[in-house]
């Protein structure tokens, strides 16, 4: 319905029709449509801006008289303005006067009689003319022709007069401007009034529905006229608010069974079933409605298109696909209830042609109405739904006429229901093209069908809806399979589940499955690997949904039903696995699951876990596995593997025991089971997300194995500075060995197997080195160590090595186990050795002072400083001879000392300190070892028990030290209060172990296994040692004092004295000796205790083995007792090494004899007579 605002417009006789006149309606036209009109909206209770309304000028003359019309119309059918153009100057008040205001006043008079009194007057000016002068009288007073306007018309206070100065070739727009603005009020004014009047007849009517004699039809006219006046002017919501309140009331209407205003339900004509169902133009709907005789068929489908065409006009147009969508299907139903009266097949083919037309009509509206605001996806993925229901039509025609078989996705559409016989007349006939062409050939109704699913499949394509698309994909597949395609039918059946699954179609993605599973033994391929991989697909959709909604096929027996379509199925997938030439791997299917105990279990009798699982079989029958695997993953490539064999997993539960060789311990996370049958192998990885914590991830705790096979790694119980080795002990535990492999690495480190040695306190086994180590016969309870070299490329302050042992033992000969260990070296040691050196003239005094570098205690055996066979100018002597062993803390180092006695020359070689040591917990653990295992021996119980008794006594020893300090002085080890027990005859064994320890006592000599640390000393060198002594001669009183003499010093008493300086070379490396070095002397300027007289310093020539003598005088300044002054020498250059170039003075050790000598002086007594005068009488 397409409408425009009129607005009336008049002149004066003199100007109407004349060139000017037509020029101003032109250049009014030429501004239309008016741009931003405010109108009020009803629906939102508030002024609404309208972007463009479109306005038609009609002449007063051509409008009709208001009359009284049973019909109500739209209230835009009558000039909403009436407008009245004059041609006058402002100045030309006579002609105004005699002529025009009478003209003015009867337009006037005829305007505001109507029902919609909005007027404008518009008056014409010539602009100025330059070439004239204008006389201006000041004392006329009569006014303008404008001013005369507005008090002969403007009664009330709005101002409806505007002057307009108008140049034909004026182009300027905003000359308009207060005229258009006068223009668009008078508009919105004349519509909200005529608006208010009809609504309020529209309420009125309305509250008549309860009297007699009131009409549906004539109140929908009447309200129907409210909805095409919004509609005329762009208030499409409101428009449509009325339609929606008409559609709400009848079926109110309907409800209460009050047809007496209608028709039949229908009336079915000529074309009815063919007719574009969106058209308001293919029957005289409005004269039906009039009359009382439109069907309620009709009227709904007026109703729907004149809401879908608003809808289009408002950019809605995605709404009108859904909207048509239902109406079909709920009038649909409507009429299949009196089926009868129509032909067989018109009920689908109204169906079929309303949603064919309603697409084309759409795409009509698309390009009529504003594209770009219009979603095109979304009208797209309504219009495949339109297409996919009218497809859905002929498959119900398809069905019936034999054409597609009875069964999904078919049958999907298919009506549950039973098509009545028809009684319709004969001429009552399909109309539509495409059903007569599908009645008549078979072939036609396979193309139509296919095009009309390609249509739809580019609608939901270009709409976004691909999910929605892959049904019908799926039902050209088996279009394909019903008419023999099984090559192309078989590769849609395979690749539609894997769309289905993500948007749980569950329906027709076990449909889908099952086809091609059909399919495929319709083709007679072999059940390959692809077949295996389809049938795992079905298996899921079958599981995950419990069989709900599975369009499977089922076979009863005996009065149960059965599911053998699939049980055939899963005996066919153990056959076709085992038939397949590689492994296929399927991760994470449902139809089996797998949970895990969260703590293993020791196997006691050999090495190993036991680890209980349960396996959970979703299936409604057996499943035939072969084997039930479980990963766990510890530290970095720390994995082990779970195992057990089965013949089948039955329906629900199943508990089973899996089996792990490899000894191993401590928390371990799920990575992954694996159920096997045959050559196909159901993975369940257990995935690790970042950030997830460890308690959210399945976790099994292995208990430790006391029992089982150990092997450590520290460092060389041999250490050397110039070779690197480690220890390594390999403890057998319960097994007896037959064969042992190992295997170390380390990054950037060589390991040295072909030099491996065999520990001197080891027994004696058979073993082979070359690439690895091989250990073999190595019995029950039995540990071997070996020490193997190595070579770093780079230093490293912390060496991680990984250990890979492969073993068999005697029991399990066809057994081979692989053990994966991770250990860390460090290579600094536990100790550290310090020396400090003191030279006499033939002997060296070297002090050893051993320190712990951590904070474990260390116990020292004994030193040695070993002289080589080959020296024979020097003897090395402890100066003390310690028994027993000494504990070291980083806290109290132990010093040992040793004299070194020149015999002559000097040494080069270097001297070999060793260390013999051990950590106090390694000493501990050694003791504790011995002591259970004599108890055990006593009690005459079974050795196996012994680690558990020693890890119980270590773990209680660990936790308090209170015992350390008794240890370190007598060997008693008080244990703490051990944890109890897992057995009575563990405990048993740990409390007389506990009796013995207490016991226990430190042995006279050191025993066990010691480590040894050999240092390499060099003999420090010194070229010249001078030895000073500075010796008392004698007073002035005792002129010869002897060593012993007790001759009594006094306090600034002279006291002669001599100092001597022996120097001697035979600790420095120039073995020449009679050359001569330049020496200085300096004695020590004692200022409080000593006077000196003499040469305090000065320079001589030493020679080896000589003595130079100085002669000095001291005198005590004070009495008391205290040393005698020290004595400095220091090598200087002499005139020998200034001419031969050397810059660097001899290196000089100074020892002072004398230093320990303390001298007593005593205070100086003695006597004085003084004369001291009385007085006399001379004095006076």
């Amino acid at each position: 319905m397409d409408q425009r605002v009129l607005v009336s417009h008049t002149a004066p006789k003199d100007f109407h029709g004349t060139h000017n006149w037509n020029k101003v309606c032109s250049s009014i036209a030429s501004q239309l449509p008016l741009r931003n009109v405010n109108l009020k909206s009803a629906l939102r209770n508030a002024t609404t801006t309208v972007i463009d309304l479109n306005v038609a000028l009609v002449a007063l003359e051509s409008v009709r008289d208001d009359g009284v019309s049973q019909i109500p119309g739209s209230i835009l059918e009558k000039p909403l303005l009436h407008l009245y153009i004059l041609y006058c100057q402002d100045d030309d008040l006579e002609t105004y006067r005699t002529s025009l205001k009478k003209e003015v006043k009867d337009w006037h008079t005829l305007v505001t009689s109507k029902k919609q009194p909005e007027w404008l007057i518009l008056q014409i000016v010539r602009p100025p003319d330059p070439s004239k002068t204008q006389s201006r009288n000041v004392f006329k007073f009569a006014g303008t022709v404008q001013s005369k306007l507005k008090t002969d018309f403007n009664t009330d206070d709005r101002d409806r007069v505007v002057q307009l100065t108008y140049v034909s070739d004026n182009a300027n727009d905003l000359i308009w401007a207060e005229f258009f603005n006068k223009f668009k009020e008078g508009i919105s004014n004349a519509f909200a009034n005529a608006i208010s009047v009809r609504r309020e007849e529209v309420r009125r009517s309305e509250g008549q529905q309860a009297m007699p004699g009131w009409n549906f039809c004539t109140f929908f006219v009447l309200k129907e006229s409210l909805a095409t006046s919004y509609e005329g002017v762009n208030l499409f919501e409101d428009a449509l608010y009325q339609y929606e309140e008409l559609e709400s009331l009848f079926l109110h209407v309907s409800r209460e069974r009050n047809f007496s205003w209608f028709g039949a339900l229908i009336t079915p004509g000529e074309g009815d079933d063919s007719a574009p169902l969106l058209s308001i133009s293919k029957k005289p709907y409005r004269d039906l409605i009039l009359a009382n005789t439109i069907s309620v068929f009709d009227f709904r489908i007026y109703i729907l298109s004149r809401r879908c065409e608003l809808l289009a006009k408002m950019g809605c147009l995605s709404d009108v696909p859904r909207k048509v969508a239902t109406f079909l299907g709920a009038f649909g139903k409507r009429l299949f209830e009196i089926e009868a009266h129509f032909p067989k097949f018109w009920i689908e083919s109204w169906i079929y042609s309303g949603a064919i037309t309603a697409v084309e009509q759409c795409a009509a509206w698309q390009r009529q109405y504003d594209p770009e605001a219009i979603d095109k996806a979304a009208v797209d993925s309504g219009n495949g739904e339109l297409l996919d229901l009218a497809r859905s039509q002929l498959e119900v025609i398809g069905i019936e006429l034999g054409y597609l078989p009875k069964e999904p996705p078919f049958s999907i559409a298919l009506p549950k229901r039973t098509r009545r016989a028809s009684l319709a007349p004969a001429n009552i006939t399909i109309s539509s093209e495409d059903i007569n062409a599908i009645l008549q050939s078979q072939g036609a109704f396979y193309d139509i069908y296919i095009r009309l699913t390609n249509q739809a499949l580019t609608s939901y394509a270009e709409g976004g809806r691909r999910k929605f698309g892959l049904k019908l994909h799926g039902a050209l597949a088996a279009l394909d399979l019903h008419r023999g395609n099984l090559a192309k039918a078989l590769s849609t059946f395979a690749s539609l589940p894997a769309h289905y699954a993500p948007h749980f179609w569950n329906s027709l993605e076990s449909y889908m499955l099952s086809r091609a599973l059909d399919t495929h033994d319709l083709s007679q391929k072999p059940r390959d690997v692809e077949w295996m991989h389809i049938l795992l697909a079905f298996l899921k959709a079958f599981v995950e949904h419990r069989g709900a909604d599975m369009l499977v096929p089922t076979l009863a027996e005996g009065g149960k039903e059965e599911y053998g379509y699939l049980e055939g199925f899963v005996k066919a997938l153990k056959e076709a696995s085992e038939g397949s030439e590689n492994e296929t791997k399927h991760p994470d299917h449902p139809a089996l699951s797998v949970k895990t105990e969260m703590k293993a279990k020791l196997a006691e009798d050999r090495d190993g876990s036991y680890l209980d699982v349960t396996v959970k079989n979703h299936l409604p029958c057996d499943f035939p596995a072969d084997e039930i695997t479980v990963y766990l993953q510890g530290r970095e490539t720390d994995r082990h593997r779970f195992s057990t064999t089965v013949e089948k997993l039955s329906p629900g539960k199943t508990r089973l025991t899996l089996f792990c060789p490899v000894p191993a311990s401590g928390l371990f996370l799920v990575e992954s089971s694996e159920i096997r049958a045959g050559k196909l192998l159901l993975q369940y990885p257990q995935r690790k997300t970042p950030g997830k914590a460890i308690s959210q991830h399945q976790v099994v705790k292995i208990p430790p194995d006391p029992l089982a096979l150990n092997v450590r790694i520290f460092q060389s119980r041999k250490v050397e500075l110039d070779r690197r080795c480690l220890s390594l002990k390999i403890w057998s535990g319960r097994n007896a060995i037959s064969r042992l492999e190992l295997k170390l690495s380390a990054p950037s480190v060589t390991f040295r197997y072909r030099d491996a040695v065999l520990d001197e306190e080891a027994e004696k086994v058979e073993f082979e080195t070359g690439l690895t180590l091989i250990v073999k016969d190595l019995g029950k309870d039995k540990a071997v160590g070996f020490s193997i070299p190595y070579v770093e490329a780079a230093a490293v302050q912390n060496m991680r090595i990984e250990v890979e042992v492969s073993y068999t033992t005697t029991d399990e000969p066809d057994l081979e186990r692989e053990v994966h260990l991770v250990s860390s070296l460090s290579p600094s040691l536990p100790v550290s050795v310090n020396v400090q050196d003191w030279f006499r003239e033939s002997r060296l005094i070297s002090t050893f002072s051993v320190s712990s570098t951590t904070h474990q205690h260390v116990r020292v055996a004994e030193t040695q400083l070993i002289v080589p066979e080959a020296i024979d100018t020097i003897k090395a002597t402890p100066c003390a001879i310690r028994k027993g062993t000494i504990t070291v803390t980083p806290s109290q180092p132990a010093r040992f000392m040793f004299a070194l006695d020149s015999v002559a020359g000097p040494v080069k070689e270097s001297l070999l300190f060793i260390v013999k040591y051990r950590l106090l917990r390694e000493e501990v653990a050694y003791i504790i070892e011995d002591q259970v295992r004599a108890t055990i021996d006593e009690a005459k119980k079974s050795q196996d028990i012994r680690p558990i008794a020693v890890a119980n006594l270590i773990e209680s020893l660990e936790r308090d030290s209170s015992w350390v300090p008794m240890y370190n002085i007598t060997g008693e080890i008080e244990v703490p209060e051990v944890k109890r027990s897992s057995t009575e005859e563990v405990a048993e064994v740990v409390e007389n172990a506990k009796q013995r320890l207490l016991e226990y006592r430190h042995p006279e000599s050191p025993t066990g296994v010691w480590r040894e640390l050999r240092l390499p000393v060099d003999v420090p060198v010194k070229a010249i040692v001078a030895i000073t002594s500075l010796n008392l001669i004698g007073t002035p009183f005792n002129p010869h004092i002897g060593p012993d003499s007790k001759v009594p010093l006094y306090a600034g008493q002279p006291i002669s004295a001599e100092l001597r300086i022996h120097t001697t070379f035979r600790w420095g490396l120039d073995q020449d000796t009679s050359r001569a070095y330049l020496l200085n002397y300096q004695i020590e300027d004692m200022t409080r205790e000593w006077l000196i007289g003499g040469l305090k310093q000065g320079d001589f020539l030493a020679k080896s083995e000589e003595t130079h003598i100085v002669p000095i005088t001291l005198m005590a300044l004070h009495h008391g007792e205290f040393a005698l002054p020290k004595i400095k020498v220091d090598g200087q250059l002499g005139p020998r090494d200034l001419t031969a170039g050397g810059q660097v003075p001899p290196s000089v050790e100074t020892y002072q004899s004398h230093s320990a000598v303390k001298v007593l002086v005593l205070p100086r007594g003695g006597r004085s007579t003084f004369v001291v005068g009385m007085g006399s009488e001379f004095d006076a």
